[in-house]
């Protein structure tokens, strides 16, 4: 499963689109990606809301991605 298809679900359940950044962010909280990506200078551009965040975070463990 990847970015497109968990962005896919989250749109088809919550009717919007879940940034690719959001994803990543709580992927690399989880310990799940390889690490920064060389060009991210600072934190994230767009952080995952708080709002959508718990709602985001039980999607990726449904698709077993956390």
């Amino acid at each position: 499963m990847g970015y497109r298809e968990a962005q896919q679900l989250y749109k088809e359940k919550h009717g919007k689109l879940a940034k690719s950044s959001w994803i990543a962010q709580i992927l690399s909280e989880h310990g799940k990606t390889k690490g920064k990506a060389p060009t991210r200078k600072g934190n994230y551009k767009y952080p995952c809301p708080d709002s959508e965040r718990p709602k985001l975070e039980k999607l990726l463990k449904e698709l077993k991605m956390i």
